[in-house]
């Protein structure tokens, strides 16, 4: 006995040994020293409470190299993710799970076009930003075939590939596809018109309303200084989904100099989207946050400026079906002729078995996408053409980004931003001079009147083809207004200069109306006070429908009915999470949106329809028309009314309700039913989501408050929150050396750092910390840096 337990007490030691190993293996290095090839000069990087990389210098191409290394070293797994979807190669990666998600995006034309911007790329004469683009993707191969590589590899059974500047350019690719708005939208809307008629279209928000809230443009003379739903639910990266961002300027403020906040809101994901990083070098100083394998920072400030993002949400995808040539499938009509369709055919990798050969066809307005869009094929057997603003010229994504980080005004942002065409971003600015400004950054095209922009236009009518472009100068836009601030919450810009109201997916406004009353409130903010406006759970939309749909009941006896009638009319649209109203509140819209709808657009149009912004959008004018013709169930002689669907659906909710929290309506707390978790790549196989998924305490869940965290509608009335602020910034330019932030999970998407969820809690409880730009600051929390030095 005394033998077996000494040889377990030394298996026992063995395994822990093993396991320290093992951990310290794949684990960041924070501290020491690194020799890597191509560096001119020691460089210097010191690590903060945080994880955070501050980067000394002695020139660019050395910061960058650095920072290239160390964003691999912390994000491989992650970056080499993002790059898999942009250039569809999942499956080669990942298995034959992934093939139908590589087919879409080859479809779509994000890897093609990704090869003919590198070829651009290639051609170009010599950059700051070519240099500095190539210094990090050296850095990023060092690592790669020098470093410990993350354990995923090892799970998976792969190695990574180098690192190329053509990843870089799917990435952006991938990143301009942003979240599909139109491909989730636009087949509905067209079959609801096909289907349905005028009359049901009338009832929903298809185009913006008059009630919605505008973003009010200020233009100055001169500047002075399965379904495809389910299908994208498969995807190992998260979809941008919306975002806030405002800037106040100093006669606003108490420290009398401009304050900038900003909270993109992304798909939940463990790690977190961004990356943060502080690189300096003789005369550069930035603090930027980075998508993985994106050399500059997308958000971020120097000691002068800031620049911040949120979802344009502009119309930039537009379908066009074609008539097909009655005699030759190959060929389809345009105008008074036949045109041929053109072909690409590929091969796609798949792990663990043959290549795939998959072709592609064309028309004169793009990809044809029948055969990767469910929705579309069961719409329609003719082609459906996707004509994209993103694909129609390379992209110089890569210079805007670099000119807005080395920006030395507010002229060198402005002149940055005219060079994105494609996603649509709502750029943010700040600087230290006063100055305050909001770009639309789009190249946004000049459409026919025949084209309805949410409807399949006739593709066989040359007279329906894009016309041209606005010129930048026409974008929407506010530089200096005299309210003394600008916002932007994805909601609809007013009409451009000349005249026109672009369209767009834009939400209906709340966000923005709130962050505005809030700011003009008053005129003495702090960082202190607006974090309250940051982190607020309130819209006063939920309210308003609920207490129509209370007006509307008639009388009948279930439950507690009176104990929740009583909820929902002192209801202010708080979601705090020992909040009741929300828990019946969002099954009861539930419940009558489907009584309403599905009769109409089955389960599975139902279903998404829910995952669209015209559901958020739509749901007051909805619920407010009585006479609307949803109303009525299809399937039945009756002429179902408005009361009788919301009676209905309370019934079944509050059964329901009662079966799943108890009779004691008092206790159906919002923290009951809603369930916070960031999900890994892996993390979707058990038991590796213990590993890698990293779920947090109840967070008060929301659709469309300021602190947005969304979930999806259900009958489970469990609510998963998918998406929320990516992160949380704050920064007065009094003292721009110790802005805020916070990272939902943490730094580090290494499972064995530190930091790999560090920052779950703070994010949870509505806490931040600090972005330190000063040097005696940092090396307060870094007394021992990571030194490289030339190989």
């Amino acid at each position: 006995m005394k033998k077996l337990g000494a040889f377990l007490g030394f298996l026992i030691i063995l395994l822990t040994v093993g396991i320290l190993i093992f951990t310290i293996y794949h684990s960041p290095q924070y501290k020491g020293e690194i020799a890597i090839s191509g560096l001119s000069e020691e460089t210097t990087a010191y690590f903060d409470e945080y994880g955070i990389p501050h980067i000394y210098a002695a020139n660019e191409t050395d910061a960058y190299r650095v920072f290239g290394y160390l964003h691999a070293q912390d994000r491989l797994f992650q970056l080499e993710m993002m790059r898999r979807v942009g250039t569809g190669t999942l499956a080669e990666f990942l298995g034959p799970d992934l093939l139908e998600i590589d087919q879409f995006f080859r479809t779509l034309g994000i890897p093609e076009h990704a090869l003919s911007s590198t070829e651009v790329w290639n051609t170009q004469p010599d950059s700051p930003w070519k240099a500095a683009t190539e210094a990090y993707i050296a850095g990023v191969n060092e690592f790669i075939q020098e470093g410990n590589l993350p354990v995923e590899y090892t799970l998976i059974g792969e190695k990574p590939r180098e690192f190329t500047i053509n990843d870089i350019h799917a990435i952006t690719g991938y990143m301009s596809f942003t979240f599909a708005m139109a491909l989730k939208t636009d087949p509905l809307v067209t079959q609801l018109s096909r289907k349905l008629g005028p009359e049901y279209l009338e009832a929903l928000s298809i185009q913006t309303l008059p009630e919605h809230h505008f973003i009010p443009n200020f233009y100055p003379d001169t500047i002075e200084n399965e379904s495809l739903i389910s299908l994208l639910e498969k995807l190992p990266v998260p979809l941008l989904e919306g975002s806030n961002g405002w800037v106040i300027s100093g006669s606003k403020t108490k420290s009398g100099k401009v304050i900038f906040a900003n909270d993109t809101h992304i798909g939940f994901s463990s790690p977190s989207v961004w990356y943060e990083a502080h690189l300096e070098y003789p005369g550069f100083s930035f603090y930027g946050n980075h998508l993985a394998g994106i050399p500059f920072g997308l958000v971020g400030h120097s000691k002068h400026h800031s620049v911040g993002l949120t979802m344009f949400e502009n119309d930039d995808q537009d379908f066009f079906e074609v008539e097909l040539n009655p005699n030759n499938p190959n060929e389809y009509r345009f105008g008074e002729e036949f045109l041929p369709f053109t072909f690409r055919k590929e091969k796609i990798a798949v792990k663990g078995q043959e290549p795939v050969d998959f072709e592609i066809k064309e028309t004169i307005h793009g990809p044809v996408m029948n055969p990767v869009v469910p929705e579309i094929q069961a719409l329609t057997s003719n082609p459906v053409s996707s004509w994209w603003v993103y694909t129609q010229e390379p992209t110089k994504a890569l210079e805007a980004m670099y000119k807005i980080n080395h920006a030395k005004n507010m002229e060198d942002v402005a002149e940055a931003a005219a060079l994105i065409h494609a996603p649509g971003l709502n750029i943010m600015y700040g600087d230290s001079l006063g100055n305050i400004a909001w770009w639309a950054a789009a190249k946004l095209p000049i459409r026919s009147e025949k084209v309805y922009s949410k409807i399949f236009a006739n593709g066989s009518d040359p007279e329906t083809m894009p016309q041209g472009w606005y010129p930048f100068s026409e974008n929407p836009m506010s530089i200096n207004p005299p309210t003394g601030f600008v916002a932007s919450a994805n909601n609809q810009p007013d009409t451009l200069r000349n005249g026109v109201f672009f369209p767009g997916y834009y939400y209906p406004g709340e966000r923005w109306k709130r962050i505005a009353d809030a700011i003009n409130s008053k005129n003495d903010w702090t960082l202190e006070a607006l974090k309250a406006v940051q982190l607020e759970v309130i819209n006063s939309d939920h309210p308003q429908i609920a207490k129509i749909m209370l007006q509307q009941l008639p009388d009948f006896d279930i439950g507690d009915k009176e104990s929740v009638k009583a909820k929902l009319e002192n209801w202010d649209g708080n979601h705090e999470l020992n909040s009741i109203a929300p828990t019946v509140y969002y099954k009861w819209l539930y419940h009558t949106l489907r009584l309403a709808m599905e009769d109409e657009l089955g389960k599975d149009t139902f279903e998404n329809y829910l995952g669209t912004f015209m559901m958020i959008r739509s749901n007051l004018p909805f619920v407010r028309n009585l006479e609307n013709p949803w109303w009525d169930n299809i399937d039945t002689p009756e002429k179902e009314t408005a009361s009788e669907i919301f009676a209905e659906s309370l019934k079944i909710t509050l059964e329901e309700l009662e079966a799943q929290l108890g009779k004691n309506v008092n206790s159906w707390y919002w923290e009951k039913v809603v369930v916070a978790e960031h999900p890994h790549p892996l993390g979707s196989k058990k038991p590796l989501d213990k590993l890698f998924n990293v779920r947090t305490s109840p967070i008060p869940a929301n659709d469309e408050s300021i602190n947005k965290l969304a979930f999806k509608l259900n009958s489970e009335g469990i609510y998963h929150v998918t998406s929320g602020p990516a992160m949380r910034i704050l920064l007065d330019f009094m003292d721009v050396e110790r802005s805020l932030s916070v990272l939902p999970t943490g730094q580090s998407g290494n499972r064995f750092s530190k930091h790999y969820k560090d920052q779950a809690s703070l994010y949870a409880k509505g806490k931040y910390r600090y972005q330190l730009m000063n040097k005696e600051d940092i090396l307060e929390e870094s007394k021992d840096p990571l030194v490289f030095k030339p190989r």
